[in-house]
């Protein structure tokens, strides 16, 4: 058993190193959602301490986003508007220990997941393009 559970940890590590960054955000993304979600529930059924431990990994997922934008890019302004704000709403959520606040936050991140799902696709479309592009085929 814990030779499988060995082989299930190295395909795992092994398919998160070779994901894009695109991929690595979506999937970020994902764990947020789930965080948000299972926090939400366990206020709900009044486990405020377990719930507190999926809204800190919550947190540590949005410093994370927020401390790898580029500034280079205007977008990130909004982002980090985005990330604060998320961040404001976990943390009412763990003092009033009440779900409200983060149901209140979740179709925010799910149109951040859709966006990057987005994105990822349109670039790899394009990567796409430029390959077959550089393709020569001899007649």
């Amino acid at each position: 058993m814990a030779d499988n559970n060995n082989l299930i940890m190295q395909y795992q590590e092994q398919s998160i190193l070779t994901m894009s960054r695109g991929e690595l955000l979506v999937k970020l993304y994902d764990e947020l959602l789930k965080n948000l979600r299972y926090a939400s529930i366990l206020f709900g059924q009044k486990k405020a301490e377990t719930a507190k431990k999926h809204t800190d990994r919550a947190k540590n997922i949005i410093n994370y986003l927020y401390a790898i934008l580029d500034d280079k890019y205007d977008i990130s302004v909004n982002l980090k508007r985005i990330y604060s704000h998320l961040l404001a709403q976990i943390i009412k959520a763990n003092v009033s220990e009440d779900a409200a606040s983060l149901d209140e936050i979740i179709p925010t991140v799910q149109e951040l997941r859709a966006a990057w799902v987005e994105a990822e696709k349109k670039t790899r479309t394009q990567k796409g393009k430029r390959a077959k592009g550089n393709q020569h085929t001899a007649f």
